[in-house]
């Protein structure tokens, strides 16, 4: 799982870390217009992505933060944005004070701040803790933007769990309460909104291929984590899965298939017994440039790469898988 690369919102102001931990913008959009309401609390609003994007969809919001120098950032970022439906509260969101002043909301939303202590993460990691908000406050309509890989096992089976990505790669685990949840377990993948649910019904074996048919590609890093491939490939009966892992997940088709959890997309050209036929077939193919996709040790990559693109004097660009045994050459396939 990697680090999403997120754009900064023109003339908004942040720090470093108030920036790193904010919300994607394809997120807080979503989710802005998924809680949709007259009033809606934003408990540790943080600088104020998200309450932003609920303020441009909701009547009212209501940003708790008890950081000051969020604070600041908060105020000027609301200012900024001419804002007016927006109130900013200072203090802590399980404050019984705040909390009276929170009743009677029509949403709770809240993105707590993530210390992990142990080597997995629990909800005592979390902050506000979201069984305290659940307790303390009367509600019937909650959110929680909480780490994607939270244990699924602490979790209430009666709450959604929705495993959001953007632009394959994974984001965010939201989880909805109450009158919130309208699915099960599911994947979202953004910014095209394609979204898998889970079928309990459904066989959890998935096909295989130890080899790739004519196209390889890379799938939406939330399915693996929200283990829903088995649904994706039952809507996609001509997919197989090829390999999967932590760090990537591959499956394959015969004939070309688009859609939004298919992030990546290779043509298979050859296929080599070893490295220098490879490397021959690659010169014949007018190769320049060759990605190593292959597990091998990190320290040697570049060593492994250069060896191979010695003496290639293309202009193309090749993918070296490899399956089975064998290599396989492909070349990407632009959306």
């Amino acid at each position: 799982m990697t680090e999403v690369k997120k754009q900064p919102m023109d003339n908004l102001a942040f720090d470093q870390e108030g920036f790193r931990m904010s919300t994607p913008q394809a997120i807080a959009k979503y989710k802005a217009e998924r809680l949709k309401c007259g009033n809606i609390a934003d408990l540790g609003a943080g600088i104020g992505i998200q309450a932003l994007h609920f303020a441009a969809y909701s009547e009212r919001v209501f940003a708790v933060e008890n950081d000051p120098s969020r604070l600041v950032y908060l105020r000027k970022n609301a200012e900024t944005m001419g804002v007016h439906n927006l109130e900013v509260i200072e203090g802590n969101a399980l404050d019984p004070k705040i909390i009276n002043m929170l009743s009677g909301m029509d949403a709770f939303h809240s993105d707590p701040s993530r210390k992990r202590t142990k080597e997995t993460w629990s909800f005592e990691d979390l902050s506000p803790n979201p069984i305290d908000v659940l307790k303390k406050y009367k509600g019937d309509n909650f959110s929680f933007d909480i780490p994607p890989l939270f244990p699924r096992g602490l979790l209430q089976k009666d709450w959604e769990t929705e495993y959001i990505s953007v632009s394959g790669e994974l984001k965010r685990m939201s989880v909805y309460v109450g009158g919130a949840k309208r699915y099960g377990r599911n994947a979202l993948s953004l910014p095209d909104g394609g979204r898998i649910v889970e079928d309990q019904n459904l066989e959890r074996d998935v096909r295989k291929r130890s080899t790739p048919l004519s196209w390889i590609y890379d799938l939406d890093e939330s399915l693996f984590y929200s283990d829903l491939l088995p649904e994706f490939l039952e809507m996609n009966p001509d997919v197989s899965l090829l390999h999967e892992d932590r760090q990537k997940t591959l499956v394959t088709s015969d004939k070309f298939v688009e859609g939004p959890f298919l992030t990546k997309s290779y043509s298979v050209l050859e296929s080599a017994v070893d490295m220098q036929d490879a490397k021959n077939k690659l010169s014949r193919m007018k190769v320049g440039k060759v990605i190593l996709r292959f597990p091998m040790d990190p320290t040697k990559y570049y060593e492994e790469r250069r060896r191979l693109e010695k003496e290639l004097e293309g202009e193309r660009t090749a993918y070296l898988f490899r399956f089975g045994g064998m290599l396989f050459i492909a070349e990407r396939v632009e959306k």
